[in-house]
């Protein structure tokens, strides 16, 4: 069976300290506590990543400490909706294309070409990219690649491989229901994935 397949895996990489799968009711309700944190934000946000969780027949947990790989892309930008066609700087999610306006700065990255203005050390917005004062914009969270079940994706039988970071709402709930510990030494994770059965429950 797929799941038992990934969770070996996932169980198995460097820096992993534990991995859960999540049933339907768990996997619902964080994408449920994701969608309240969306709408309580003082800042605009959307992790699309965790509402794609609600199609996704397989979902697990992992608990993780900083020994674990770098995701390797920005987890977080700001985008404007609707990009261009001709633009550079897109993303795609979903057959979606947003225009990239901001973006993380990952950790050994080139000094950038265009004007930049930081918010922090780690995110930096690109004013000549914005379509105008008017147009509005967000903070996203987009699903990331999660290149270790991606290479054993035949042999599982799985596609669509997805990663995701949580809320701190969804952290919580994570936590709770598998006993991991509050320790902000740690983090979560979310993979979730189709399998050629749709195994559920």
């Amino acid at each position: 069976m797929a799941a038992a397949g990934i969770e070996r895996i996932l169980r198995g990489l460097p820096g992993v300290v534990a991995a859960a799968r999540l049933d339907d009711r768990q996997r619902l309700r964080v994408v449920d506590l994701e969608a309240q944190a969306e709408r309580s934000s003082v800042l605009p946000v959307r992790n699309l990543g965790v509402g794609m969780l609600a199609e996704l027949p397989l979902c697990f947990a992992l608990l993780k400490d900083s020994t674990f790989r770098p995701p390797g892309v920005p987890t977080v930008y700001l985008v404007e909706e609707g990009a261009p066609h001709d633009s550079p700087h897109v993303l795609t999610v979903e057959g979606v294309r947003y225009a990239i306006v901001g973006e993380e700065v990952m950790d050994g990255a080139p000094a950038y070409a265009e004007t930049t203005i930081p918010l922090d050390t780690s995110f930096v917005i690109f004013p000549d990219r914005r379509s105008g004062p008017d147009v509005s914009c967000f903070f996203m969270l987009p699903p990331i690649h999660f290149p270790e079940l991606e290479r054993e994706a035949d042999r599982l039988g799985v596609s669509g491989v997805i990663s995701i970071s949580p809320s701190l709402a969804a952290d919580t709930f994570l936590r709770e229901s598998f006993g991991f510990p509050p320790t902000n030494t740690l983090a979560t994770l979310l993979v979730g994935c189709t399998a050629a059965d749709s195994a559920r429950g």
